[in-house]
């Protein structure tokens, strides 16, 4: 994958801790010297990175069908709060669509009066590795 912070879409496989790979589509921003993910701080992927940084990243459809070939990258949790430019990457690539995300969620929330079940919103800050 030449530049894995342009695709769309990006399978991100963590690693359960008996090696088992889990591939789940994401969307990525690309940062100055790293990718970033957003997710929930008990999301399985973000508990798999605790236990395990080393991941994979491969362009994928948003179903999570891969569409080319991985690289390996090594996954650090930052607090989403600490480091609040980030999220603005995410707003310039995603725009609408991630609004709308944004929104259902804060809905479904309050209607199931529920601060959510995924926990804190932090990002995964992925340094890709040399081949």
């Amino acid at each position: 994958m030449a530049d894995p912070g342009s695709a769309r879409y990006v399978s991100l496989t963590t690693f359960r801790r008996d090696g088992t790979p889990v591939p789940t589509p994401v969307w990525v921003a690309a940062g100055p010297d790293h990718l970033y993910v957003w997710t929930g701080s008990q999301t399985g992927k973000a508990k798999r990175v605790r236990n395990n940084p080393d991941v994979l990243l491969a362009p994928c459809t948003a179903r999570g069908t891969v569409t080319g070939p991985a690289v390996r990258a090594r996954a650090v949790i930052i607090p989403a709060e600490s480091r609040p430019e980030i999220w603005s990457r995410f707003v310039a690539k995603y725009g609408l669509q991630l609004r709308a995300i944004i929104w259902a969620e804060r809905a479904v929330r309050a209607l199931r009066r529920n601060p959510g079940s995924q926990g804190e919103r932090i990002y995964l800050e992925l340094t890709v590795l040399p081949t």
